[in-house]
Order: structure tokens, then sequence, then C-alpha cells
């Protein structure tokens, strides 16, 4: 039987999130048990591309008038995430690879003078994750696998503007870098000749990054910033109607309620400001949901459509400008087409979209006041394309 999941079940690790860290994009938590379908090796080359368009329309309480300056923020940011993939089949029931993925990612510039600049000017992450993983036969139709996750966080940024005299202000900029490590499992069954079932989880890792903090002239080499990457299952579902049609069901969990608190040390914030910020995140649990139809046109080529509805973690109350998406949705097409019986190329659209309210509060003289209050809304475009070699 021909593996009609080589192309398709990798499309549909396609939860895009715009502005969310989190970006379940090409291999980013692929089953480790379906590297089963190597039949002597492998190699996998391929990047997701996205260009995101987030405007916010409201008003932010300006930390030197104490009154709210109003209009509208845009952070218009392209972006390119490549990945890989090396794998090869020991012998008739065990398979080695290692991928390189780029789950976690986040690209908003605000700008250093936007109204958004006392809530945030810049939120950026740029984060490398290298997961060596093997997949076992335990029966002909069960097969399980296991990975490690050495996950490099690179660029990390987050930046907003403080007072730096009576009537100016400036940019805080927390810059820190990290290492964590984790585990990946998964499962596959087969349970006939036309309904496959597949589950993965992939470990919470924390991050205890350290870096620079820089506020005007001020500088401290000794800031922390700390939290979790979340700990995320998947859950898939296929089914073939006949040789030519077939459809995959997904749910993503993801445990962000890991993250109640972000938490920043030892800033370059001068005095009287604290140096220390603690944020109330109050995440919970995702999910998102996906489906796709496949259709086989013809021996060579194949058509995706697919759709996808992810409920974001943050709270309405607590819901800031970093992340500030609610349920955002994807909606794309697919084609995937083999060059030769050996090769074969990929690619994928996708648009993804969200609008939502922000209406959080901060604290001042001990007292709640409204701080960023507004609209976002949110357009992405996604691009995927990946060439894969068969050997």
């Amino acid at each position: 039987m021909r593996y009609f999941s080589a192309s398709l079940l990798c499309f549909m690790c396609i939860g895009a999130k715009a502005n969310v860290l989190q970006y379940i994009t090409g291999l980013s938590y692929s089953n480790p048990a379906e590297l089963f379908k190597v039949k002597e090796s492998t190699l996998i080359l391929g990047g997701t591309s996205f260009y995101a368009d987030i405007k916010f329309t409201g008003s932010v309480l300006n930390f030197n008038t104490f009154q709210y300056d109003s209009g509208i923020g845009r952070s218009r940011q392209a972006s390119l995430l490549p990945y890989g993939r090396i794998a090869k089949r020991i012998n008739d029931k065990l398979v080695f690879g290692v991928d390189s993925t780029q789950p976690f990612h986040s690209n908003l510039i605000w700008g250093n003078d936007a109204i958004t600049r006392y809530a945030a000017t810049d939120t950026l992450m740029r984060d490398i994750d290298i997961s060596p993983r093997l997949s076992y036969m335990i029966a002909p139709t069960l097969y399980a696998g296991v990975g490690l996750n050495f996950n490099f966080l690179r660029n990390n940024e987050t930046n907003w503007a403080l007072p730096a005299s009576q009537t100016g202000y400036a940019t805080l900029i927390n810059r820190t870098s990290g290492f964590g490590a984790g585990y990946d499992a998964g499962l596959y069954y087969m349970m006939n000749q036309t309904n496959f079932f597949g589950v993965a989880y992939y470990s919470a890792i924390q991050q205890d990054t350290r870096g620079e903090s820089r506020f005007v002239s001020n500088v401290n080499n000794d800031i922390q910033f700390n939290f979790h990457f979340p700990a995320t299952t998947l859950f898939n579902y296929v089914h073939l109607f006949d040789p030519t049609w077939l459809v995959n069901l997904q749910v993503i969990a993801t445990q962000w309620n890991i993250n109640q608190y972000a938490r920043i040390y030892n800033t370059a914030a001068p005095a009287p400001l604290p140096k220390n910020f603690i944020f109330n995140m109050s995440y919970k649990t995702s999910w998102a949901y996906s489906a796709a139809l496949r259709h086989q046109v013809t021996e060579k080529a194949g058509v995706v459509i697919l759709g996808l509805m992810d409920k974001g973690p943050e709270r309405d109350n607590l819901r800031t400008i970093n992340f500030p998406s609610d349920t955002q949705y994807l909606l794309g097409i697919a084609t995937d087409y083999h060059i030769t019986k050996a090769t074969s190329v990929e690619l994928l659209y996708g648009h993804v979209f969200s609008k939502t309210l922000i209406g959080n509060l901060v604290a001042v003289n001990n007292q709640q006041i409204p701080f960023t209050t507004g609209r976002v809304k949110i357009n992405a475009d996604v691009i995927d394309f990946r060439l894969k070699i068969e050997m």
C-alpha cells in the first residue's frame, strides 16, 4: 500500500498562529512514530514563510501625562522559518531520524514612537529545536516513537517604553537567550485499510533565559526572563473514502496554563521605577481543530483543502498587544507533485485571520485603571514549501 500521508499529514501540522509564540508548522510537532514511513532514507528541506499584518485601534495609558493616547498602531512583518529532516531505516522495525524545526517564534514590531509604546514596542523571538528520534514497529499495524528536544532560544526581546524625564520617554530593551530540553513520544495505529489513528505528546520545556537590559545609558547584564514552553498533545484521524479521496481530522491541546505569570527580573529600569516586572497572564489550555480533504488528481499530483480554528490561551481581561489574539482561523489550499519516483515537492498557501477586543488594567497608586483598550485585527498570509527526497 502506498503511503498516502507522505504529504497530507505534513500539511496538517499547519496551525500557524500569527502572533502567539507557538507555530505548529512544517515538521514542528510531527508524530515521531510516523518515521516508520521511511523506506530506506529520507531528506526533507523546507520553510514556512508568513507575512502578518496586525492592527490595533484604541487607546493606551501614557505614563508621562497619565492621559490616554488614542489612534492606530500597526505591526507589518515577514518571517521565514526553515526546517528539515534526515532519516534512515536501521532494520525492518527501527527508523532513526533528526528533525530541525522552529516551533516558537514572534515578530511583532509596533515601533518606539507608536501609541502602543507604553504597552509594547517589540516582541521578538527566534527558537530552534533539534530533535533526534526513533520509530519502532511493535506490530505490523502499531508503531511507537520517541524523541528528545534540544531547544535553543535566541534573540528573545520584550520591549516597552518608560518615562525618561517629566515629558520624555525611551524604550526599555530586554534581550535574553536560553536553552531548554524536553522529550516527545507518539503512537500510530493502522486500524484497517481505511482508518488510521495517531497521537503525539511533546513535553513542556522550561526556559530560564539570561541577557542584557538597556534603558538610555543604564545597562544591566543580569536580566532574567523565566517561563515555560507548554506541553502539547496532538490527536490525528485519517479516513480513506477510496484510493483518490481522504479526510484528515486533527485536535491539538496546548497546556499554556503552565504559564500563570511572566516574570522579568533585573531590568535596567531607572529608580523610582521597579527593576522587576511580574505580569499576570493566567493562561488557560488552548485547543485547535483542523480538517483537510485531499484528492489524488493524477498519479503524480494531489490537492488538499484545509481549515483550522485555534482558540487562544489568553483570558479576555488580561489580553495584551504582545499576544493579542483570541480565536484565530486559517483557510488554505495545498498541492504535492512527484517530480520523480524518489523526489517530490509540496506547496501550501493559507490565510489566517482574527479579530478581538482588548481591555486590560494596570495598577496606579494602588488603583486598577484601564491600560490598553481597543480592537485588534490580524491578517496573515502563510506559505509552506518543501522538497522531499527518498532513497
